[in-house]
């Protein structure tokens, strides 16, 4: 049996970050008192008003020192004051940790996995896309949320997870943990762990900049030259990241796969692009032209997608079904593209358009 509860040091220095916020409120208090009490009504209720704060504090400190883990052989019991809920390894199905807060996902196995009723952990939805990291035959997944601010050795809480985690998840993220472990001949969990929160970073930023520059060309393309730019480089700049990512990056996004998407960022300046497209430019005689410089243009997209990527392989139908299904998008790039280029340059004379300098 393993016991890891608050460090002292963090109990020390939350009472005195307690203690200060008690001298604040206690010297105005006094100070308001040797300014003059008017109203004893009023003055109480300031006394109330001031003192909630350092009260509050007070009880998040006595709460968080109470806080402990007990690790046995094939449980463990997380306690918080007199709340005590306990969890098998065989229950265990997923588990991370991120800005110190634990996330702990796991299924109910009699009344032996409940000391005490809690009141933290959260029954997921059937519906929920986190349901799918439970098996077939779980009736019921559960999540708890764990906040580790100061419990000692943490890593050896984490440690005794990744142990004790007898099943992967099904489905695409077995399929996905299965192709790492025979990738890379049983790397590290934590290591692996840390990759991927990388490429999330990188996922989410791309295509969180994608959708803001995609909404500003469509709807104030200001200063127009840059936000035309922006959406014909983002696509390619996804090339790249797909292709330096090495697998860890993906573009589509299968079942409860563990890899993070970039989708948003091959879609949204399409969407982008189009609707400048549809806004600005007048088509004359040249519509011939126009498919044609798109249809290569999109060939040339295509063909550069399917080199840089790692995630499609062609001795799977279900790669084929994708590729056609965002044949449509990168077509729909490729002409909005062609449009904006033509636009700015104004070289072909293949449109007349009312563009912004």
């Amino acid at each position: 049996m393993k016991v890891f509860g608050i460090e002292k040091k963090y109990k020390t220095f939350s009472a005195i970050v307690v203690s200060i916020f008690y001298l604040f409120a206690i010297a105005f208090l006094v100070y308001m008192a040797l300014d003059g009490i008017k109203n004893y009504v009023a003055y109480f209720f300031l006394v109330l008003l001031v003192m909630i704060v350092p009260a509050f504090f007070t009880l998040m400190a006595i709460s968080q020192s109470k806080t402990y883990f007990v690790f046995y052989d094939t449980y463990f019991e997380y306690h918080k004051w007199k709340k005590i809920i306990r969890i098998e390894g065989k229950n265990l199905r997923f588990f991370y940790y991120k800005d110190g807060l634990l996330t702990i996902y796991f299924v109910r196995d009699g009344l032996l996995d409940f000391a005490a009723s809690f009141y933290k952990e959260k029954l997921i939805p059937e519906n929920s896309k986190e349901r799918q990291l439970a098996l077939p035959e779980d009736k019921g997944l559960y999540k708890l949320m764990i906040c580790m601010s100061g419990i000692r050795h943490a890593d050896e809480i984490l440690s005794w997870l990744y142990d004790n985690i007898s099943v992967l998840p099904d489905g695409q993220a077995l399929k996905d943990i299965t192709g790492i472990i025979n990738k890379y001949n049983a790397p590290d969990p934590q290591e692996v762990n840390i990759i991927l929160a990388k490429a999330q970073r990188i996922a989410s930023f791309i295509n969180w900049i994608s959708l803001i520059v995609a909404l500003w060309c469509a709807f104030y393309p200001y200063p127009y030259r840059l936000c035309i730019e922006l959406n014909l480089l983002i696509p390619f700049a996804l090339l790249f990241i797909l292709h330096f990512s090495n697998g860890w990056i993906h573009f589509d996004k299968r079942g409860n796969s563990i890899y993070p998407t970039v989708c948003l960022a091959g879609i949204c300046p399409t969407f982008g692009l189009g609707w400048r497209m549809l806004e600005d430019y007048s088509f004359v005689n040249s519509i011939g032209r126009f498919f044609i410089v798109s249809a290569i243009f999109y060939l040339v997209y295509m063909i550069l997608f399917i080199i840089c990527q790692k995630e499609y392989s062609f001795k799977e139908k279900y790669t084929y079904g994708a590729l056609l299904l965002y044949s449509f998008y990168f077509f729909g790039y490729a002409m909005g593209a062609v449009a904006a280029i033509n636009c700015l340059f104004d070289l072909s004379g293949m449109c007349q358009y009312s563009c912004r300098p």
